[in-house]
């Protein structure tokens, strides 16, 4: 018997010392005083079942032992979800292989050095915070602008914050390497499919994509960001996107399709454009 069945059991047992007694043939229900060690004197139904077949009397337990047994079960449940949960998270940031760089950076550690850059945490935290309805409605970040101002460190903080809170899956990619796979699926000694790849990628929960700007910018490449990245917002997946281009650099990049799909089901774009973040930190 597992540990939700031995707490079912138990909360049968006091659920029925509330109901009147059954009504079972051949059988009689007596209140006779009785003593637990533990908790004193108590009111325990015995019924005596007659027939062809003698049965021994049936003892209701003590209330008190029971409610004591019950406290018990739900602390073993709880160290055992405990238990599951750590190492969910564990497999979960193996699984994510956030770069050693990032493997320190929280939402808590996150040093704004200027009034923008703390509206960018406030928003970042705020969209942590409503994690599970960016599940329901599929919301992305856009974080584009210079380098060093910290769009990494708040990008990878959210997704330390969603697997630890949440369990929630998240993989860290760059837009060339994206690009690399699909144009390996063309080779003739491939073993994996386009569809194979866009799998790949649409099935986390959380997916971000460093380094939107610098791949070559063919055609092909944009339609292979633009698939995985529609393929997520028709499948209500949050997608963050990282660039050191500007926001008007960005969009005329990977095209108004892509900024409107990011910016939908309460996502948005931050722009970082104050001097460098790395200077700031502690």
């Amino acid at each position: 018997m597992d540990i939700n069945e031995k707490i079912s059991n138990v909360e049968r047992k006091l659920s029925e010392l509330s109901k009147p007694p059954a009504d079972i043939p051949h059988s009689t229900v007596e209140i006779v005083a009785a003593h637990c060690e533990s908790h004193g004197e108590y009111e325990q139904r015995v019924r005596t079942i007659t027939g062809m077949i003698k049965i021994p009397p049936n003892h209701t337990e003590c209330p008190g032992c029971l409610r004591e047994q019950l406290d018990e079960l739900h602390r073993e449940r709880e160290q055992i979800d405990a238990e599951a949960r750590r190492r969910t998270i564990e497999r979960l940031k193996l699984d994510f292989r956030v770069p050693e760089r990032f493997a320190d950076c929280t939402l808590d550690n996150y040093v704004p050095g200027c009034d923008d850059a703390k509206k960018a945490l406030r928003v970042c935290q705020a969209y942590a915070s409503k994690w599970p309805d960016r599940l329901k409605r599929g919301g992305g970040l856009v974080m584009c602008g210079k380098p060093g101002t910290g769009k990494n460190h708040l990008a990878l903080a959210i997704a330390q914050h969603v697997i630890e809170k949440h369990q929630s899956t998240a993989v860290f990619t760059t837009a060339l390497k994206i690009a690399r796979e699909y144009k390996a699926t063309w080779s003739k000694s491939a073993t994996r499919s386009e569809d194979d790849v866009i799998r790949q990628f649409t099935r986390p929960d959380l997916l971000i994509i460093d380094e939107v700007g610098v791949q070559f910018g063919s055609e092909a490449e944009k339609l292979i960001m633009f698939e995985i990245i529609n393929t997520r917002y028709e499948r209500m997946r949050p997608t963050i996107l990282i660039s050191n281009q500007s926001k008007e650099e960005l969009s005329a990049f990977i095209g108004e399709r892509v900024i409107d799909r990011m910016n939908d089901g309460g996502g948005c774009t931050l722009a970082f454009t104050w001097d460098s973040y790395r200077g700031n930190r502690a």
